[in-house]
C-alpha cells in the first residue's frame, strides 16, 4: 500500500472552524454533527433548574478554550427558536429523561424565543448590545426612545415582545470586561441586565460565555474597584463548561474521519483505558473503543491532549482541535502529510518534540515550567550520554506522562509505557530501562508502581521571586524602556510632505518622576521629541496623573515633550516588578550556578515576561490619550489609536514645530548624520557650484552622486536657472517658491543685519536647524554656499576674521570642515560713496571681466588686484608714499567696507584728505604705480646690463648682434656664471621674464623673494658679468672664434701731462667700420690742411691724449723743442 495517511485520514470539517455566534446562529451547517455531551446537559439542566425555582436568569458559562460553549450557545439558541421535535435531535446520545426535563424547562409552549447574539469586543458594552437587540427584536418591538435608560428600555422589550421572551447570548463577554478594566470603564449595564432578567418574570434570560473567572478580569484593578466587580459578578451564576476525559476523547474520535486497520493492535488502547478507569467499577470497553477510534494518534497521546489543552500554555492553542489541524513543525498535519500508511501511530514522543519546538517558553513561563525544564535537562542529558533514539524515545514518554499525571490520570506505569515503544521483546524493554536508571535521568517509585523523572533540582523560584519583592527590589523604568525596544513613533505624513524623517523618542516613567524626567530630558541626536508614557508606579489615581500631565505643560522650553498616562498602569506595574524580580534572582542568587535547571527555567521566565511586557507596552500606547504641549494643534489628538494614529499625531506636531521647513526631498542628505558617500557627494556639488557655475549642468557629465543632488536640491528649487538675457546663474528663492527656501534667505538676511560683525556659518546654521525651520544638517552647507552665490553682491566673506574675495574650492573645504571659521556679513554704502565705488569698478574693469559697481566686487576686485601684484612689489620700500599706502590696506584688508570706507581715506594722497571721485582717481594713480613698478625695475636692470656690455641695439629691438656676441663667448673661458649669462643672451630678446632671469641669475635667488637689497645686488653682480664678457671676447682668436673686433693700445707722452698715456681701445664690428669711415674723414681734413706728415702725427697724438679716459690735466710745464 502506497501513499500517505493524509490520503485516508481527515479532520472533521465542523472542526476545522471556530463557532461564532453571531453568524452561525442563522447557519444549519453549523450544527451539524453536534451532540451534546452529559457535561453540556448537566449545564443546561443546572440553568433551568435554577430559573425554574429562583426566578434567577442571568447566567456565566466559564470554561478553557475549545470546551463547547460558543456550540452549546448555538444549540442552545436553536433548542429556542426550532420546534421542539427538531430540538430534540441534540438529544439523541442523552438520558431521555434528561431530554424531556431541558424541553420542559425550556419550551413550556410551541412559542419560541427571540434570540439575540452578542460578540464582545473591545469597546463600550451598552452601545454593542443595543445594536444586537434592534438587529435581533421583531418588528413592532419597542423602540429605544431618546434619552430612555438603557434599564428602562429592556424592561419594556422584555414584556412586550409575542414570544416566551428574550434570550441575551453573550459570546466573548471577557472582552468587554478586559476593556472596562483597562479603560477603567462601567460595568454597571451588566448588573442592570442581571437585575431585569431576575425581575422579568421569566421573560428575559441572559447569558455570557467567558473564558477565566469573572474576578480574573478584574486584577489590574484598585481594592475598591474590585469590590464593585464582585458585587456585579454576585447577580450572574456561574456553570462551569469543561468536558470530562472521556468526552474529549469522544469528540477527538468524531474529529478525526478515519478507518483504523482490521488489524489494528488493541494492547494499548486496553492500558490506557484500564488506567484512566483506575479502581472504578465498570467495564472499560467503551473508552477502549474510543481510543481505538481516534487512530492514527497513539491512545495515550488522545488520552493527554485534553488535560494539556486545558493548562495555562495550551490556552494559546484554544483547544485540542487546533492541535489537530496545525500544520507546526512536529504537528498532526505535518504526521499525516509525511507518514506512509502502514506507518506508526502519532505516539507521545512527537506530542513531546511538538511541545518543545512550539511551546517551550510558553510552557516555561508557566506553573508547568519548573516540572518541564527538569524534563528537558533529562532528555539532554540522556543525550550526552550517547542514547539511542529507543531510550530518548522511551525517556521523552515517560516525561510527558510524568508531567501531566495529575489532569490526565494517567501515571507512568511499567505496561503503560511498554506500548509506546516499538520494541519486540520485554528483555529490550527492560534492557532501555535499565540504562536509563542507570544514568539517572529516571527513577523507578516501586510503592507507587510508576516512573518518573529525577528531579535534580530543588530551587524554589516562586519562593525566590516572592523574596526579592518583599525585599523591595526597585523598578528601574529607563532600563524597561529600553529592554521594551520601544520603536520610535514616524512622523511619516510629514516626510512625504517635507522630505525631512523625524521621529520622536518614546520613554517611560512613573508618576512620581515624571517633571524631573521632563526637566532634564535631552533629545537624542536627530529626535523631533519625546513621547513620556507615565505609569502609575506607586497606584496614583487617574486625578494624580492629570493633574501631574498639567503642570507638564507649563515647563516651557524648546523641547517637544508628549506626555500621556496609560490606563494599564496596574498590569505594567505588576509586570514590571516580576520582571525585577526575576532579574534580582538571576544576578544574585548563587544556587543557580551549579543548577542548569532553575537557570533554564528562570531565563525563560524572564524572555517570556519580557515579551508580555513589551506587547503590553505597545498595546498601552497606541490607546493612551496624549496631552499636547501649549500651543498644539489638538485636532489630531482626539481618539485616537494605534500605530497609524500615533504616526498622525507626530506629524501634525512636527508640522506645528517646523512650519517653514523647507520642501526638499533628498533621502541622501536631508537628514541628520548623513553617509560618507552623500558627503563626498556633497562636496563635488559645492565645487562645481563655486568652480563651474554659468555652465549647463555645473559641468557634471552622467549622472554621479552628486547630480542626482544638483537635479533635486539646486535646479528643481530654481536657485540656479537662466536669467533675462539666457545666461545659467544662481538666483535667490521667490516669495512664491514651491520648495519653501523664501524664509530660511530671509532668517539668514535677519541674522547677518543683527550685528555690525554679521554672523558666523555656524551661528546661521544654529537659525536654521531651529524651529520654525528645522533644516536637517545634511542640507545646511549646499543651502549655505546657494546663499552665498545669490548674495554675492551684497554679503562679504571672511575666513578666519580675513576677507576672503573669492568663494572657492579651498574655501569649500575650510567650511565644511568647520564652518565656525566663516563669518558673513551684510556690504551697504552710501551715496557720497557711489562715486568712488563707480569709478573704481570702471578702471577695475578689465575686457574680459566687468566688475559690478557695488562695495563687495569693487573690494574683491582691488584686494585681487593688489595681491596679483609681484611678491617684491608687496616688499619694496622704493614706491611712493600713496602707493605704500594702498598696499598696506589692501593687503590687511579683512573687511570691503572698512577698505573703501575707512582705510583708503586715511590713507594720505599727495597730502589731502580725498573722498569720492577725487579719492578714486589717487587710488587709481597708486594702483597704476604699484602694477609699473616691477617691470620698472627690470627695465632698468636691463638697461644697466646693456650698457655695461656696449650694446646700443636695443632702440631698435635688433637684438641679433647682441645674441652673436653671446654665442662666440659662451663656453670660452670656463667660468660657470659667464656661460649661464651668455646662453641667456644668446635667446635675449627684452622681454621682462627674461630680464628676470637675468636677474635670478645674478643675484642667486628667485626673483618672488626679492627685497630691495637683492636687486641692488644683482644689478652690481650684472655688472660685474658684462665686464667679463667683454674680457673675454678679446679672447675669442684663440679658439678661432673671431668675430671682426680689434683691440688698440696707444702710448703717448707729451711734458704737458705727468706720466705717458697706454690708451686700449677695443671695438667691435660696427664700430671698427665706424672708426675707419671717421679715419678717412680725418686724412682728408689733414690732407686739405697740407700739414707735414709729422706735423699730422703730432695732431693725431695730441687728439689721443684729449680723448683717452682717466688722462690728468696737463701740466705749466713749458715744453722745449
Amino acid at each position: 500500500m502506497t501513499g500517505t495517511l493524509n490520503q485516508i485520514v481527515h479532520v472533521a470539517r465542523r472542526f476545522t472552524r471556530s463557532i461564532r455566534v453571531d453568524t452561525d446562529l442563522s447557519d444549519p451547517a453549523a450544527l451539524e454533527g453536534f451532540v451534546c455531551s452529559q457535561s453540556a446537559v448537566d449545564a443546561l439542566l443546572a440553568m433551568g433548574r435554577h430559573r425554574e425555582a429562583t426566578g434567577h436568569a442571568a447566567f456565566t458559562w466559564t470554561g478553557p478554550y475549545g470546551s463547547g460553549k460558543s456550540s452549546l450557545a448555538v444549540a442552545l439558541a436553536a433548542l429556542l427558536t426550532e420546534p421542539p421535535k427538531l430540538a430534540r435531535r441534540f438529544f439523541e446520545t442523552s438520558d431521555p429523561s434528561d431530554a424531556d426535563e431541558i424541553l420542559a424547562l425550556f419550551r413550556p409552549s410551541r412559542r419560541g424565543w427571540t434570540v439575540a447574539p452578542v460578540v464582545g469586543l473591545r469597546a463600550d458594552p451598552e452601545a454593542t448590545i443595543v445594536k444586537a437587540l434592534k438587529a435581533a427584536l421583531p418588528t413592532g418591538a419597542p423602540v429605544r426612545k431618546r434619552d430612555e435608560r438603557f434599564a428602562t428600555w429592556m424592561q419594556r422589550i422584555a414584556a412586550a415582545v409575542p414570544s416566551e421572551g428574550v434570550v441575551l447570548l453573550i459570546d466573548e463577554m471577557g472582552k468587554f470586561l478586559e476593556h472596562a478594566a483597562v479603560e477603567h470603564g462601567d460595568v454597571q449595564v451588566f448588573q442592570e441586565l442581571a437585575e431585569i432578567a431576575s425581575r422579568s418574570a421569566g421573560r428575559l434570560i441572559v447569558v455570557g460565555i467567558l473564558h477565566q473567572a469573572f474576578d480574573e478580569y478584574a486584577h489590574r484593578l484598585s481594592r475598591e474597584g474590585r469590590d464593585e466587580w464582585m458585587k456585579v459578578q454576585g447577580r450572574f451564576l456561574d456553570i462551569p463548561i469543561s468536558l470530562a476525559g472521556e468526552e474529549q476523547i469522544e469528540l477527538i474520535s468524531r474529529a478525526i474521519e478515519s478507518k483504523a486497520p482490521a488489524d489494528l493492535p488493541s494492547g494499548p488502547a486496553e492500558v490506557v483505558a484500564q488506567a484512566m478507569r483506575g479502581m472504578r467499577s465498570g467495564s472499560p470497553r467503551p473508552l477502549e473503543d474510543r481510543l481505538k477510534a481516534c487512530w492514527p494518534l497513539h491512545p495515550t497521546v488522545a488520552a493527554l491532549l485534553g488535560p494539556i489543552s486545558r493548562r495555562r500554555f495550551g490556552q494559546s492553542q484554544r483547544s485540542i482541535f487546533g492541535f489537530l489541524t496545525s500544520a507546526e513543525p512536529f504537528g498532526f498535519q505535518e504526521y499525516l502529510n509525511t507518514t506512509p500508511r502502514c506507518g506508526e501511530e502519532y505516539g507521545s514522543e512527537r506530542l513531546w518534540d511538538y511541545l518543545r519546538a512550539n511551546l517551550e517558553p510558553a510552557i516555561l513561563a508557566s506553573p508547568d515550567g519548573h516540572r518541564w525544564s527538569t524534563a528537558v535537562e533529562a532528555v539532554e542529558r540522556c543525550e550526552a550520554r550517547g542514547g539511542t533514539a529507543l531510550h530518548l524515545r522511551l525517556l521523552k514518554v515517560i516525561a510527558l506522562l510524568d508531567l501531566f499525571k495529575d489532569r490526565s490520570g494517567l501515571q507512568p506505569s511499567l505496561d503503560l509505557v511498554r506500548t509506546a515503544l516499538p520494541v519486540s521483546t520485554d528483555a529490550d524493554f527492560e534492557t532501555l530501562l535499565a540504562d536509563l536508571l542507570a544514568w539517572s535521568v529516571i527513577v523507578h517509585r516501586r510503592h507507587a508502581g510508576a516512573l518518573a523523572i529525577y528531579a535534580g533540582s530543588d530551587f524554589d523560584i516562586e519562593r525566590a521571586v516572592e523574596q526579592a519583592r518583599e525585599a523591595g527590589v526597585a523598578v528601574d523604568y529607563r532600563q524597561l524602556a529600553q529592554q521594551a525596544a520601544l520603536q520610535p513613533i514616524l512622523a511619516k505624513r510629514h516626510y512625504e510632505t517635507t522630505g525631512a524623517l523625524r521621529w520622536f523618542e518614546i520613554d517611560l516613567a512613573p508618576v512620581h518622576e515624571a517633571e524631573d524626567r521632563v526637566r532634564h530630558y535631552k533629545p537624542a541626536t536627530g529626535a523631533a521629541g519625546l513621547f513620556m508614557l507615565l505609569v502609575s508606579a506607586k497606584g496614583e489615581p487617574i486625578a494624580k496623573a492629570k493633574k501631574v500631565i498639567r503642570s507638564l505643560r507649563r515647563v516651557g522650553d524648546d523641547r517637544l515633550i508628549v506626555v500621556g498616562w496609560t490606563r494599564d498602569s496596574f498590569r505594567l506595574r505588576e509586570m514590571a516588578s516580576e520582571l525585577a524580580a526575576l532579574e534580582h534572582v538571576r544576578a544574585n542568587r548563587p544556587e543557580l550556578e551549579g543548577d542548569a535547571i532553575a537557570r533554564r527555567e528562570v531565563d525563560a521566565r524572564i524572555a517570556r515576561i519580557s515579551a508580555d511586557l513589551e506587547d503590553r507596552l505597545a498595546e498601552a500606547i497606541d490607546v493612551v490619550d496624549w496631552s499636547l504641549p501649549e500651543g498644539a494643534q489638538a485636532e489630531s489628538a482626539n481618539r485616537l489609536s494605534g500605530p497609524a494614529a500615533l504616526s498622525i499625531l507626530a506629524s501634525g506636531l512636527a508640522d506645528w514645530r517646523y512650519p517653514l521647513t523647507p520642501h526638499l526631498r533628498n533621502e541622501l542628505v536631508n537628514r541628520t548624520r548623513p553617509s560618507s558617500n552623500a558627503a563626498a557627494a556633497t562636496r563635488a556639488l559645492l565645487r562645481a557650484m563655486v568652480e563651474q557655475a554659468g555652465e549647463e549642468r555645473l559641468g557634471m557629465q552622467g549622472y554621479p552622486p552628486e547630480a542626482g543632488l544638483f537635479v533635486s536640491l539646486v535646479e528643481a528649487t530654481g536657485l540656479y536657472r537662466q536669467d533675462e538675457a539666457g545666461k545659467l546663474a544662481f538666483h535667490a528663492p521667490t516669495e512664491t517658491d514651491s520648495s519653501r527656501l523664501y524664509p530660511l534667505w530671509g532668517a539668514a538676511d535677519a541674522a547677518l543685519n543683527l550685528s555690525v560683525r554679521g554672523c558666523t556659518l555656524e551661528e546661521l546654521f544654529a537659525v536654521w536647524r531651529s524651529p520654525p525651520y528645522g533644516v536637517r544638517d545634511g542640507l545646511l552647507s549646499i543651502l549655505a554656499v546657494a546663499y552665498l552665490l545669490t548674495r554675492r553682491d551684497n554679503t562679504a566673506i571672511y575666513l578666519d576674521d580675513v576677507f576672503r574675495p573669492q568663494v572657492d574650492g579651498f574655501f569649500v573645504d575650510r567650511l565644511l570642515q568647520e564652518p565656525n571659521a566663516v563669518r558673513l556679513r551684510q556690504v551697504e554704502i552710501s551715496d557720497v560713496d557711489a562715486g568712488l565705488v563707480a569709478a573704481l569698478a570702471k578702471h577695475l574693469s578689465v575686457d574680459d571681466r566687468c566688475i559690478d559697481p557695488t562695495p563687495l566686487e569693487v573690494a574683491k576686485g582691488l584686494v585681487s588686484k593688489i595681491r596679483g601684484l609681484p611678491s617684491w612689489t608687496t616688499r619694496t620700500a622704493t614706491l611712493s608714499k600713496s602707493a605704500a599706502a594702498l598696499r598696506t590696506s589692501a593687503l590687511a584688508a579683512s573687511d570691503p567696507n572698512e577698505l573703501l570706507f575707512e582705510d583708503l581715506p586715511r590713507a594720505t594722497f599727495d597730502g589731502s584728505e580725498r573722498v569720492g571721485v577725487s579719492l578714486a582717481r589717487a587710488v587709481v594713480r597708486a594702483i597704476d604705480e604699484l602694477e609699473a613698478a616691477y617691470p620698472a625695475m627690470l627695465e632698468a636692470m636691463a638697461a644697466t646690463l646693456l650698457a655695461e656690455l656696449r650694446f646700443k641695439g636695443a632702440a631698435s629691438g635688433d637684438y641679433g648682434p647682441l645674441q652673436r656676441r653671446a654665442a662666440n663667448v659662451r663656453g670660452l673661458t670656463g667660468n660657470f656664471r659667464l656661460d649661464a649669462l651668455a646662453t641667456r643672451l644668446t635667446t635675449f630678446e627684452g622681454r621682462l621674464e627674461e630680464i628676470e632671469g637675468l636677474a635670478g641669475l645674478a643675484a642667486n635667488r628667485p626673483c618672488r623673494d626679492w627685497v630691495d637689497r637683492d636687486v641692488d645686488a644683482a644689478r652690481i653682480e650684472l655688472a660685474a658679468l658684462a665686464q667679463q664678457f667683454l674680457k673675454a671676447e678679446g679672447f675669442g682668436h684663440l679658439k678661432g672664434r673671431s668675430d671682426g673686433r680689434l683691440t688698440l693700445v696707444v702710448y703717448m707722452s707729451d711734458p704737458a701731462y705727468p706720466e705717458p698715456v697706454a690708451s686700449e681701445v677695443e671695438l667691435d664690428a660696427l664700430e671698427r667700420k665706424a672708426a675707419e669711415e671717421l679715419s678717412a674723414k680725418l686724412a682728408a681734413v689733414i690732407s686739405k690742411a697740407g700739414a707735414a706728415d709729422h706735423v699730422a702725427l703730432g695732431a693725431l697724438a695730441k687728439l689721443s691724449l684729449t680723448l683717452a679716459p682717466h688722462t690728468s690735466a696737463p701740466t705749466d710745464k713749458r715744453v722745449v723743442a
